[in-house]
C-alpha cells in the first residue's frame, strides 16, 4: 500500500505512490493555471474554519489563486473563512486538512515554498504535496494502473515536487545478480 511494482521489458519499476501522485497533481494544476484554473467541487456543507490572523491574511492575499486551484474561499469575519468549493483529486481527499496544511505552509514558508519560482508554483507544489494520496493508502489494480499511466504522461516523471525520486528502476541484470544467477 505504498509502492507499486511494475515489470518492464528490461526489469522492474518500484514506484512510490505518494511521490508519483504529487508529480501528477502538480503538473495538472500548473497546466490548469495556464488555462485559467481548475474547477472546484461545490460543498453541500461549506467548511467554516478558524485560522490564525496571519493565515487569514494570507488566504485573503491568495484568494484569486486559490480559486484557480479549485478552492472557493471567502472571509467570514475575524479569524474565520468559509470554503465553498474544493478540488477533487481522488476519492480519499480530505479538503479541510489539505487547505489548512497548505495555508500554514504558504504562510510560514518551508523549503518547498522557498524553492518555487512563482506564486503559481508555490500553490501548485503545496497543493500537490498535501492533496496527493498517502503512503499506506490502498489502491485497486485499476487505480495503480491509472497512476502509472498518468505519471509517465508527465513531463518530469522521475521526481516529485520535493526533488525525491518517484521511481526506482531495477534492471533484469541487477535482479539476476542479487539472486546469484
Amino acid at each position: 500500500n505504498t509502492y507499486i511494482l511494475a515489470e518492464t521489458r528490461d526489469g522492474l519499476f518500484v514506484i512510490d505512490q505518494h511521490a508519483a501522485h504529487e508529480r501528477v497533481l502538480f503538473e495538472r494544476l500548473m497546466t490548469a493555471f495556464d488555462e485559467g484554473g481548475q474547477p472546484g467541487q461545490r460543498l453541500l456543507f461549506p467548511l467554516t474554519l478558524s485560522l490564525p490572523p496571519a493565515e487569514c491574511q494570507r488566504v485573503e492575499e491568495l484568494q484569486g489563486m486559490l480559486e484557480r486551484a479549485g478552492f472557493e474561499v471567502a472571509g467570514f469575519g475575524g479569524d474565520t473563512v468559509i470554503v465553498h468549493a474544493v478540488p477533487d483529486p481522488h476519492p480519499w481527499f480530505d479538503p479541510e486538512r489539505c487547505f489548512r496544511e497548505m495555508v500554514e505552509e504558504l504562510t510560514q514558508g518551508s523549503e518547498l515554498v522557498r524553492s518555487a519560482r512563482t506564486q503559481h508554483e508555490r500553490i501548485g507544489k503545496t497543493f500537490a504535496c498535501k492533496a496527493a494520496i498517502k503512503a499506506g493508502q490502498h489502491l485497486s489494480q485499476e487505480e495503480m494502473a491509472e497512476l502509472f499511466d498518468a505519471l509517465f504522461a508527465t513531463e518530469l516523471p522521475w521526481h516529485d515536487v520535493h526533488g525525491r525520486p518517484t521511481v526506482v528502476r531495477l534492471t533484469t541484470a541487477e535482479l539476476a545478480r542479487k539472486f546469484g544467477r
